[in-house]
Order: structure tokens, then sequence, then C-alpha cells
């Protein structure tokens, strides 16, 4: 028994994932980078990158300034919370009798 209303058909994808190297894209990139400076000498037209360097140094400098603040808030927080439950823990004979107190009423 056929339908009466026709369905559309599933679309198929050839799609084959292709690997992607990372290290290796790195690597081509600056092989690259060094052909053409190389070249860029060789015409005389070669300009030194210092400002790029210095910028990607400033940026990673951030960066770990960043990762150690967070690293160090994290430890106060960790202090902090641990001797809130140190003290929590030791006045429990406290917290037992003002319970106590409260549900005998």
């Amino acid at each position: 028994m056929k339908t009466l209303i026709k369905l559309p058909e599933y679309r198929k994808y050839k799609y084959k994932p292709l690997y992607y190297d990372k290290r290796k894209e790195n690597l081509e990139e600056k092989i690259k980078k060094e052909k053409d400076k190389k070249e860029a000498i060789k015409r005389g037209e070669y300009k030194p990158d210092f400002k790029g360097k210095f910028r990607r140094s400033y940026s990673k400098d951030i960066t770990k300034k960043q990762k150690k603040a967070a690293n160090i808030r994290l430890a106060v927080i960790l202090v902090f919370l641990s001797a809130t439950a140190y003290i929590i823990i030791r006045k429990s004979d406290i917290i037992e009798k003002m319970f106590s107190v409260l549900i005998s009423k």
C-alpha cells in the first residue's frame, strides 16, 4: 500500500574527516616565514619584526600574571573554607545544644 504523501529522502553526505596536525601546520608556517625573510633580505626589503615579538611576549606575560592571580585567589578561598569548616566542626557541640533547645520547646 503506497502512501498518498511523498516523504523526502534523507540527504546523504560524503564527508571524510581530515586529520589536522597542529604541530605540522606551525612548523610549515615557521618555515615559510623564514624563507620569505631570507628572500626579503636578498632583495633588501627586510624589516625586523621586533614589534610583533614584543607584543607576543607581552601577551604571554599578561596571561602568566592572570593565571598566577587566579591560583592565589583559589588558594585564599580554599584556606577560608577550610578554616570555616574547622570552626563549625569544633563548635558542633554548641550547635547541637542550640538545636536541642529549639526542638525541646
